[in-house]
């Protein structure tokens, strides 16, 4: 089950975030800010590959109190285990609200339909990118004993399951399946991290602040580095004499985890290095198909870290890699549980044998490449999401019936391997849990590279949220 989760904190700062997409938004005339995140099953045997969707409003009532008015665009497919930072308002009064409304722009779903039948205009055993009807294409959520306070911080986290979203034709309704937990910035029931994951170019640092900005495809963050920051992978060279903030430069590509501070702010809470330069984008996306004859896998891409001309995110498109490979072409991401590196030895992806239908990669874009054709510099293999029933326990949690993009291409199942040392992630909405919470029969949704072991699939886990 996948959940959409707006964030919302309520602290007494001027205001933060970001710029473009993330930017402030502006409240009434108070003197405190709320912050908006999201987080996010499908129809039996439809898998969604992406599924996107823009948020155009945010409103407490009573009040009419605007939290946000402009336009931000997440694809939910990689927000099963995630949450992503939308915007922040500021400038707020303190105040007491029942209510929230949320309003919504422009939905768009890419699935694989296996389910024997044309669906939504899609054939069967088909990619397709299909424009849902939605109706309403908003929510107006109740809210039990919530308050912006004078001082100090507050937060709402806003699910939507999309169990109750789409129906079995795959129409919405936004007004389904909307529940809302309170939580403390930084503190109770708050998700450790505030965005995870996020693929983009470093730019506008400031080393004495030690502050700089991420941008990709959908939008800018300012972020705040401080002493529990960790860096992870960047090439030690002239100031970059330790893994620190003096080796970030302008211009590189960096994977970013971001805490939402109890004041509001995004701090950089791992900064992991992808490439030394922004001039072709990182495409990261699912694979859906290999064909090592025409030495080619195809994608559904789901971020990318700069736009770039005729594509987008959901389009499926084929990727050509070289044959032979130079050496490292095929390697494998840093992989963290919050800011602990997780050991992946052992596992092996390191040549196109290595490639799976449901793996989540990312490339270095080719300049010769077109938009009918990505051709890689470099792939990448990054954290795979995948949602399904516990069938074992832990260490080795079996995983099944996996989403149908597995279970078309004859996997009936996932290994899914947690962590001691450093642990596994464990996260429930609302509540804080630990591994005794993930038993047989629980809906879980697992994060981690995804490996092909004995003709097998075993997800190195850094993280597991259990659903509601």
């Amino acid at each position: 089950m996948w959940v959409i989760a707006f964030a919302v904190l309520c602290a007494a700062i001027a205001g933060c975030g970001g710029s473009g997409q993330f930017g402030s938004q502006t409240g009434s005339n108070g003197s405190s800010s709320v912050v908006l995140a999201m987080t996010d099953s499908p129809p039996t045997l439809v898998s969604v590959l992406s599924a996107q969707v823009t948020l155009t409003g945010a409103t407490l009532a009573p009040g009419n109190v605007n939290l946000f008015s402009g336009s931000a665009t997440v694809d939910l497919a990689r927000l099963q285990t995630d949450i992503a930072y939308l915007a922040t308002a500021s400038n707020l009064s303190a105040g007491n609200f029942t209510s929230v409304m949320l309003t919504f722009a422009n939905p768009k779903l890419t699935i694989e339909n296996d389910t024997g039948t044309t669906l939504a205009g899609c054939p069967s055993v088909t990619i397709c990118t299909v424009t849902p009807t939605a109706s309403p294409l908003s929510a107006t959520v109740p809210l039990t004993s919530f308050s912006i306070p004078a001082s100090g911080a507050t937060g709402l986290l806003i699910d939507v399951s999309l169990d109750n979203l789409l129906s079995a034709s795959l129409a919405e309704d936004f007004s389904a399946g909307t529940t809302v937990t309170p939580f403390t910035p930084a503190g109770t029931n708050a998700p450790a991290v505030g965005a995870e994951d996020v693929v983009g170019q470093i730019g506008s640092l400031n080393a004495s602040a030690k502050t700089f900005t991420l941008t990709n495809a959908t939008g800018t963050y300012s972020l705040k580095a401080d002493n529990t920051s960790t860096f992870f992978q960047f090439p030690i060279a002239g100031s970059c004499t330790s893994q620190s903030f003096a080796c970030l430069q302008n211009s590189q590509i960096a994977s970013v985890d971001m805490s939402i501070q109890s004041d509001g702010t995004l701090q950089a809470r791992t900064v992991v290095f992808e490439d030394a330069d922004s001039s072709e984008a990182e495409i990261e996306g699912q694979i859906t198909s290999t064909n090592a004859g025409l030495q080619q896998f195809s994608i559904v891409i789901q971020s990318m870290s700069a736009p770039v001309s005729g594509l987008s995110i959901g389009q499926s498109i084929p990727v050509q890699y070289p044959s032979p490979q130079p050496s490292q072409f095929f390697d494998v991401d840093l992989v963290h549980a919050d800011n602990q590196a997780v050991s992946t030895s052992g596992f092996l992806f390191a040549a196109p044998a290595d490639l799976a239908v449901g793996q989540q990669i990312s490339l270095r874009r080719n300049s010769t490449s077109t938009a009918s054709l990505l051709k890689a510099d470099h792939v990448r293999l990054r954290s795979t999401r995948v949602t399904a029933n516990v069938q074992t326990g832990l260490p080795l949690i079996f995983l099944s019936p996996p989403p149908s993009l597995f279970s078309g291409h004859g996997v009936s199942g996932i290994t899914a391997q947690v962590s001691v040392t450093p642990p596994t992630i464990y996260y429930e909405i609302g509540h804080a849990i630990n591994s005794s919470n993930v038993v047989i029969g629980e809906v879980v949704s697992a994060r981690g590279p995804l490996f092909i072991v004995g003709g097998g699939r075993t997800l190195v886990v850094s993280k597991i949220v259990v659903k509601p």
